[in-house]
């Protein structure tokens, strides 16, 4: 097999579905050389490249489901409608994360997270996690529903503000092979942030460029799309994504709907596993 990269879009809870995929990824012994994820599929990212299948479930399915986790309790407690610290804590208790096998891993992971003072994403990899895995948690704090994190010398936030599937970054590196994994539908498109989003960043935020960068967010999401379609025409990328609608949002956090959809996630990869491995020849 020739040396290949994973690219993980986000999507906040709904990219369980992500992690049924690497899951099966692990379990056929299919290593990318390198992996870049964006939000929550940075979190996702940090257990396939220290091999850690249970860790993926319960990043998608358990610790998702607790109510500490989403909603008012973490709004209450952290003063964010998703509780990174609560939801990294689950995920430490339940299963904690293997540094060793990370440091050492032959996947090279990085995840991007958006500069609040210079308005750049920024890549990092798994050498900057610490243990408060603090880069993680920056790359999952959303706009408007989480506060930002202070790392290294700046303030950070989720990159899905401005890339939401962090492809140019495998290109920029040099990879040929792209498996692009995706929680979103076929079919699927981004529609432009609301008004109402766009006044309440302005009052949050208090900065032109980040209420520009989401105004602009889905005219970007589309050009990502379209540069995946191209690279899939020449033979360079692989799209992994949902083949139906199952309800599942962002927000959900009810485990019997979220079960199904990483299994959906893992099923459909391994019906598909033949064609990838074609693919990575």
């Amino acid at each position: 097999m020739v040396d290949f990269s994973i690219v993980l879009e986000g999507g906040g809870t709904k990219t369980a579905y992500s992690g049924g995929v690497l899951k099966c990824l692990l379990d056929y012994g299919l290593y990318a050389s390198y992996g870049v994820g964006i939000s929550a599929g940075a979190e996702f990212l940090l257990a396939y490249a220290s091999r850690q299948a249970k860790r993926l479930e319960i990043i998608g399915v358990d610790a998702t489901a607790n109510k500490n986790c989403v909603g008012i309790r973490p709004l209450l407690k952290e003063k964010s409608i998703f509780g990174l610290e609560a939801t990294n804590r689950i995920i430490e208790e339940m299963a904690p994360l293997d540094k060793e096998t990370l440091m050492n891993s032959s996947t090279k992971m990085e995840e991007g997270i958006y500069n609040l003072e210079t308005h750049e994403i920024e890549y990092y990899d798994q050498s900057y996690i610490d243990d408060d895995n603090t880069l993680t948690k920056a790359s999952c704090a959303l706009l408007l529903l989480c506060k930002p994190y202070k790392f290294l010398n700046s303030t950070y936030m989720d990159a899905g503000l401005r890339v939401m599937i962090p492809i140019e970054r495998s290109m920029e590196l040099g990879y040929k092979k792209h498996l692009v994994i995706s929680c979103k539908e076929i079919g699927y498109q981004r529609k432009p942030a609301p008004s109402y989003q766009l006044w309440l960043a302005n009052k949050v935020y208090h900065d032109p460029i980040i209420t520009e960068d989401l105004k602009n967010r889905h005219i970007r999401y589309q050009q990502q799309w379209d540069l995946i379609s191209k690279l899939e025409k020449e033979g360079q990328a692989l799209v992994l994504r949902p083949s139906k609608d199952m309800g599942v949002s962002r927000y959900t956090t009810d485990q019997n709907v979220l079960r199904p959809w990483f299994e959906l996630g893992y099923k459909e990869t391994e019906q598909r596993i033949d064609e990838i491995k074609a693919f990575l020849k």
